[in-house]
Parts: structure tokens; C-alpha cells; sequence
């Protein structure tokens, strides 16, 4: 059987470093919503994209951190999982992009038709290798938990899909607003919900 290697301690930095970046263009982009603070209310759509947007990249980075205390991400599939990584955190940018145009191109449409099954895809690929690197039962149920989220992520795409049309591809205007900000409070609840879900499971496996 071929044993696992540790991860260089480049791929370890390079990942630190590129959530570091990307977190700070995406500050950069996001201030037209953010600053000053009471044009939120205003932004309410964007805002709550783009909190979901750092809820995932911030959380994402948390729970990167802790399975590295963990299992020392030794393995064979280092590679693709740090190519993972790099997916996911263009994605995020994706979402923040879209959550920042209020002026230019409307792409909150597609944080919940593409950008959020492929989120829930990625973390679902990701379970996987760590699978084949560790069998630790944890991590199996991880994988398990992130394809069950992945099937709601592709269910909600459909709905919004579903619900686009039956607005007649409206991206403007009251029925559309309303609509995606039901959207966005959906998926900012169904990462929150993953997350919540991932972490009590982790404490639970630590404390037995």
C-alpha cells in the first residue's frame, strides 16, 4: 500500500496566502456596499450575497485550519486538493463580484443557478480525497453530509430557475427583488446550517 506524504509546506503557505488575498480584493470590491454603514439597509440584496459570500471563504478558512491541527493533511491527493481550494476561492470572488455590481452587470442570478452547487460540489470533492487519505470515520461523515447539501444546492438552482421563469426572466423591478433576496437568505441559511452541522460533528468526534 503506498504510503501518505506530508503536505510541503509551500502548498501549506500558498494556500494561506491566496485566502489572504483574495479576502483583501474582496474587502476592496465590497466597500461600496459596506462603507459607510448605514447604506446597507439600502444594499439590502447585495449586502446579504456578500455576507454570504464571507461566511463561506472566512468559515472555509476556519475549518482548513483545524483539520490541518487534526490529521496534519498528509496524503497523496495534495495537489488536487490545493486546485480545489483555488476553485473555491474563486467562487467566493464570484460571489462578491456579483454582490458589489449594483451598477453594472446583474450576476446574483447566478450565485444561486451555478456559483452555489459548484461551492457544494467542490466541498463534496474535497470530502472525498480527505476520505482516501484518512479513513477517519469524521471525515466520512463529512463526505456523506456534504453530498446531502450539494443535492439542496441543486435543488434550490432548480427552484430559482422555476421561479425565474414564472416571473417571466425578470431581473428588475419589485418581484424580482423580492425574490432573490428570499434566494439569498436561503442560501446564506443553508451554508450556515453546513457549517453549524460540520462543526458539531467535529466536536462531538474530538470529545469521544
Amino acid at each position: 500500500m503506498e504510503k501518505s506524504v506530508k503536505v510541503p509546506e509551500s502548498f501549506k503557505l500558498g494556500i494561506i496566502i491566496a485566502y489572504a488575498i483574495v479576502i483583501a480584493l474582496s474587502i476592496d470590491s465590497s466597500k461600496t456596499i459596506f462603507i459607510p454603514f448605514y447604506s446597507i439597509p439600502g444594499h439590502l440584496l447585495f449586502a446579504t450575497v456578500l455576507f454570504y459570500g464571507y461566511f463561506v471563504i472566512i468559515t472555509g478558512w476556519i475549518e482548513f485550519y483545524l483539520l490541518e491541527q487534526r490529521f496534519e493533511h498528509q496524503g497523496r491527493l495534495v495537489l488536487r486538493k490545493f486546485v480545489i481550494d483555488l476553485g473555491i476561492l474563486f467562487l467566493f470572488y464570484y460571489i462578491i463580484v456579483g454582490g458589489s455590481n449594483t451598477d453594472e452587470d446583474y450576476l446574483i442570478p447566478d450565485v444561486y443557478l451555478f456559483i452555489t452547487p459548484l461551492l457544494y460540489f467542490l466541498f463534496t470533492l474535497k470530502d472525498m480525497y480527505d476520505v482516501r487519505d484518512n479513513q477517519d470515520n469524521m471525515l466520512i461523515k463529512y463526505r456523506n453530509m456534504s453530498r446531502n447539501f450539494l443535492f439542496i444546492s441543486i435543488l434550490i438552482s432548480l427552484l430559482y430557475l422555476s421561479e425565474t421563469y414564472a416571473t417571466g426572466f425578470q431581473s428588475f423591478g419589485a418581484i424580482a427583488f423580492y425574490r432573490d433576496l428570499i434566494f439569498a437568505f436561503l442560501v446564506l441559511s443553508l451554508i450556515v446550517i453546513y457549517r453549524i452541522m460540520r462543526w458539531r460533528l467535529s466536536n462531538t468526534a474530538v470529545a469521544t
